[in-house]
């Protein structure tokens, strides 16, 4: 008998692997295909567009269209800068909000970086290397080393 090597059953492996991805894109790709014939399967995010959205116009309705009154024309421009307007309104709106939101974030960060140095300046800090060296401690009494003690004590609680 002959012994399959690990290596040989991983290539085997990807080779089944990789013969069917190619047959399931091959058959994706006719699905596609079916698709794109039909003039109104159009897709739009993912969704099939399936009713005529297309609108159809003559050259001569088009010349009655550009043919508007000034009263129309007037109508249109003033909806077009009311919506411009609004856009406007709605921008700096959010600006605001944006700039608001921004200082109110700015003023806590400000005020509790204060806070944290106040506390770092009431703290105190002792550097007294010499004041708890073993050598020294030994040839003090015990009384003076007690009251050494509880004075610690006192002053951590």
């Amino acid at each position: 008998m002959q012994k399959i090597s690990p290596l040989r059953t991983s290539i085997e492996a990807f080779n089944k692997f990789k013969a069917s991805r190619a047959q399931k894109t091959q058959q994706a790709d006719k699905t596609t295909q079916k698709a794109q014939t039909n003039p109104f399967g159009i897709t739009f995010r993912g969704t099939v567009i399936q009713m005529d959205v297309f609108e159809k116009t003559n050259k001569a309705e088009k010349a009655e269209n550009t043919g508007l009154n000034v009263k129309e024309r007037l109508q249109n421009t003033g909806k077009l800068l009311a919506s411009a307007w609004v856009g406007t309104i709605n921008k700096f709106s959010s600006l605001k909000t944006n700039a608001i939101a921004f200082g109110n974030k700015l003023k806590d960060n400000t005020v509790a970086f204060g806070k944290k140095l106040y506390e770092i300046g009431n703290t105190k800090v002792e550097f007294d290397v010499f004041k708890y060296n073993v050598s020294r401690l030994q040839n003090k009494p015990v009384s003076e080393l007690k009251d050494m003690l509880s004075c610690e004590l006192q002053g951590v609680g």
